[in-house]
Formats: structure tokens, C-alpha cells, sequence
């Protein structure tokens, strides 16, 4: 998972399923050992309730959690550019220190660069997750036509927040930053899930996207099932973003037989991170490979009716 901006990926080149691929590629074949790393960049990198430390941290143990593991260690390079006040990396250090045993993971290696002024946006992060396979792995070619498609939190509050944090608008005292590790509320579910994933940098969207392409199958989804908090979708909305569209930082997309449906839905809203779980959709045995959305009048679209896909907003 690898948190960028419009002109990174631009100016690279690489779309998703690239960094996926070269991610596949490179990771161990020991059959315990699991490893997930990403590279996070965050405007602005301080937040409100949050910084690029807790992103980075959170980030990395979430995207090791869903393919079924168990997060252990958490391996860090950080990119300082010169000049930055000392408070802010007192800060950024103990966001990391927080989130980890937030996540009850270890950090065991850390290495630290400082760039030229101007030669970095204030800091880079990149985190390696280090973990044990706790049962089968989750992925997209275990998705079944029937599975239901659930989201485990409100959409579009990390991008909101920063929306609004950046132009000024004051909903970011309302709208907090939803980054949180999520390694505990899956552990919870797991043994009854098919696939699992964060609704990342694309927001659900990119996620649903991402699938139905993987596995060759047609998603179906309720526009108007997503939890979205109000404030949220009024912040976006001055930009004209749709809350499928928006970046999470605390929000899972989950893949389940409809038989375990009730039973996942219970413990996740059992759980503090998971009171808003929701069904958004099912898979259908349509062999296209695309997502349907269900507007709430009934027309059907092959995109987010709010329009194309918006930048990145991380």
C-alpha cells in the first residue's frame, strides 16, 4: 500500500496494480513469514489529530493484517529535511511510539536521513510490517459470486480532514483523521472472511476496482449504504469528491460468505472501531470484472456517480 499524490504517480508512471505487482514479486516466500511495506507522503504531514508517524505506522500494520497475518515488527526510514523544528520530531517520534503499542507491535529498526532544505516535503516515512500467517491467507481469488461486501467504518474522514485542514474550511475540529490500527478488530472476524483490504489511497472505489479486476468478477454496490458522518461528506463535497472516492485511514473493505454476513456484522460493531459496519454490496457471478453502483433511484452506473476519479488527497 503506498500512500502518493497525483504527480507521483504521474511523474512515474506506476498505477496500483504495478506497485502490487512489483510488492508481489519481492516479498519472502517463507510460508510464516508475511511482509508488507509502503512509502507515505502526507500534506500537510502534521494534522490534527494525527501525523505522517501514526499514518506510516497504522498504514503499514493495517495492509499486513488483511491478508490474514499477524503484525509483529515494524522496520522505519525516515526522510527529515533540514530545518525541521526539533518539537515536530519529538512529535513525530512519539506518534510512532503511540501508534505501535496502539497496535502492539514492536519497532525494531529504525534509519534516519536529512535531505537539503526544500529537497523533501518536511518528512517522508516508509514502514515495513513484519509478520507471523496466523491461518489461511486472505486474497481476491478466494471472492465467491454471492459474498457480501462490508465496510467496517464511515468512508472519507481522513480525506476530509485533510480538505479541510489545507483550504481552511474549520470542519477538520469536527471531522477527525479515522487513522487507527485495525489489526485488532480484524483478528476478530478473519476465520469467517474470503478477502480483505484498506480503503486506501483511492478510497473504496480504487479498492472495489482493484478486486473485481483480480478476480474477474462484477461488484454490486448501494451508493447510498456506505456510512458517511455528515460533516464528512460537507467537506468533501466543497471539492466536489464523493466519499467512495476519499482516502480512509480506518476503514476496511471486507469480503464475506453471506452465510457468516450476520455473524462478522455482530462482532465488528461489538468492536470501538467497527460500531459502523455496514453490507455495501455483494459479488455477482457477472464475469466482467468491473464495479456496478446502484444509485438511489435505481440507475445503475459503471462509475461513482459524482463524476471521474478526484487526486489523491493524502
Amino acid at each position: 500500500m503506498t500512500y502518493t499524490r497525483d504527480w507521483d504517480t504521474a511523474q512515474v508512471g506506476f498505477g496500483p496494480e504495478v506497485r502490487e505487482l512489483i510488492a508481489t514479486a519481492l516479498t519472502p516466500r517463507e510460508p510464516s513469514l508475511v511482509v508488507r511495506a509502503g512509502t507515505y507522503v502526507v500534506d500537510p504531514p502534521f494534522f490534527g489529530n494525527g501525523d505522517i508517524g501514526r499514518l506510516a505506522v497504522c498504514g503499514a500494520v493495517n495492509d499486513l493484517a488483511a491478508t490474514g497475518a499477524d503484525p509483529r515488527h515494524l522496520a522505519l526510514g525516515i526522510v527529515l529535511e533540514a530545518g525541521l523544528p526539533l518539537d515536530l520530531v519529538h512529535r513525530l517520534t512519539a506518534s510512532v511510539r503511540e501508534a505501535a503499542a496502539e497496535a502492539g507491535v514492536a519497532v525494531t529498526a529504525v534509519d534516519t536521513q536529512v535531505v537539503r532544505a526544500g529537497e523533501a516535503d518536511r518528512v517522508y516515512v516508509t514502514a515495513t510490517a513484519f509478520g507471523e500467517r496466523a491461518g489461511p491467507a486472505l486474497g481476491p481469488d478466494r471472492v465467491r459470486p454471492g459474498d457480501r461486501v462490508l465496510v467496517t467504518g464511515p468512508l472519507g474522514d481522513h480525506a476530509a480532514h485533510l480538505v479541510s485542514l489545507r483550504d481552511g474550511l474549520g470542519y477538520e475540529y469536527h471531522v477527525p483523521s479515522d487513522c487507527a490500527p485495525l489489526n485488532d478488530l480484524l483478528r476478530e472476524v478473519r476465520a469467517d472472511l474470503h478477502h480483505a483490504l484498506p480503503a486506501a489511497g483511492g478510497g473504496l472505489a480504487e479498492t472495489l476496482r482493484l478486486t473485481a479486476a483480480a478476480r474477474g468478477l462484477t461488484l454490486r454496490v448501494d451508493e447510498s449504504a456506505p456510512p458517511v458522518r455528515p460533516g464528512t461528506r460537507v467537506a468533501l463535497a466543497t471539492r466536489g469528491l464523493a466519499p467512495l472516492d476519499a482516502a480512509c485511514a480506518g476503514s476496511l473493505c471486507l469480503f464475506v460468505p453471506p452465510d457468516r454476513t450476520g455473524t462478522v456484522l455482530t462482532a465488528l460493531r461489538a468492536h470501538p472501531r467497527g460500531r459502523h459496519a455496514a453490507v455495501v454490496g455483494e459479488v455477482t457471478a457477472d464475469r466482467r470484472g468491473d464495479v456496478e453502483y446502484v444509485t438511489p433511484d435505481g440507475a445503475r452506473t459503471r462509475t461513482p456517480s459524482a463524476g471521474p476519479l478526484p487526486e489523491r488527497l493524502l
